[in-house]
């Protein structure tokens, strides 16, 4: 006698790897069309792990297979066979303390990372409180600031190629004004570093910009062999002797000029450009706050670093914070 099939224990057998996550590369047409039901609609969350694929009863320890919920969260929860107990789809991940439709939030999601304006993504999800927009942009900027706070970066050191890798250094002063008008509130000193060619850099708010300050992140995030191109500002001058001698350091002495008219590879136009688009970004925003500062910087790093398939390269972000 056949009976009833044994319910699933599995969402799907097709999760990404990280490495197949990361080029995922998706229009809004190709999201929607996995919404037409419950099923799909997990599925696709699985698959891209936003949820688990799979749960285990922390009483029992068994794999808990899924069951239908009707009227709850997504549709389906994980169900122990032995002792009853119930386990939303949504624990573990980033959806586990919220109260919007899944469906939505991926979508606020998507916009996010590709900078719809807030006032257009209302009108395409038809949400009607600005506070949620808000509230969410401000979530997925802190999921920025806890992959920074999760990873160490290194630049330069030596390339495939046997060459020294050049990384540009500076700090730049941003300041606070209330809907950019009125006096100017204190800012904030932030020290940059980014490596020509890739992108990658490393940005981080200082309390000052003397050496004493900048010597120990060079440290922390320079490789042996790399070439430091950098102004003239006295807190670089111990560069080239730092932990013996392990950098090579150049100057451009912006007094002077810009670019090495002698040597025009010594500059530090990439990181100057770097700096012009943090601001841009920070204009669009309508400036920042002082308590959130910090996420905005996190969000213009990511994003600095992840310039190609960036939906799919956010989802990795989330798989990796939620350890999906």
């Amino acid at each position: 006698m056949a009976g009833r099939p044994r319910a699933p224990r599995l969402i799907s057998n097709n999760v990404l790897p990280n490495v197949n996550l990361q080029i995922v590369n998706l229009i809004p047409k190709d999201i929607y069309l996995q919404m037409t039901d419950d099923i799909s609609w997990i599925t696709w969350l699985a698959e891209h792990r936003l949820i688990r694929n799979e749960q285990l009863c922390a009483t029992c320890q068994q794999p808990m297979p899924l069951t239908r919920r009707q009227n709850r969260g997504i549709g389906y929860d994980w169900m122990c066979q032995a002792c009853n107990t119930r386990v939303s789809l949504k624990t573990g991940s980033f959806f586990a303390n919220t109260r919007l439709d899944s469906k939505t939030i991926v979508m606020m999601m998507y916009y996010w990372v590709y900078a719809v304006k807030s006032t257009n993504v209302m009108l395409f999800e038809n949400i009607t409180d600005w506070h949620i927009i808000v509230d969410y942009n401000n979530f997925f900027r802190m999921e920025c600031e806890k992959w920074i706070n999760n990873r160490h970066v290194q630049l330069g050191g030596i390339d495939v190629n046997g060459q020294p890798v050049v990384v540009e250094v500076d700090e730049s002063y941003f300041f606070h004004r209330k809907y950019h008008r009125g006096i100017r509130r204190k800012g904030s000193w932030v020290f940059g570093m980014v490596e020509r060619g890739t992108g990658n850099c490393w940005l981080e708010i200082v309390p000052r910009r003397n050496a004493a300050t900048l010597e120990p992140i060079m440290m922390n995030h320079l490789l042996p062999g790399t070439v430091v191109i950098s102004d003239a500002w006295g807190g670089y001058v111990n560069v080239s002797t730092m932990n013996n001698g392990v950098f090579m350091h150049e100057v451009v002495v912006h007094a002077q000029n810009f670019v090495n008219p002698v040597r025009h590879d010594i500059h530090t136009q990439t990181i100057e450009g770097l700096w012009m688009q943090v601001k841009r970004k920070l204009r669009y925003q309508s400036g920042t706050s002082r308590q959130l500062f910090k996420s905005y910087i996190a969000e213009f790093q990511w994003r600095y670093s992840h310039k190609d398939n960036t939906f799919g390269q956010f989802l990795d972000l989330m798989s990796v914070n939620y350890n999906i």
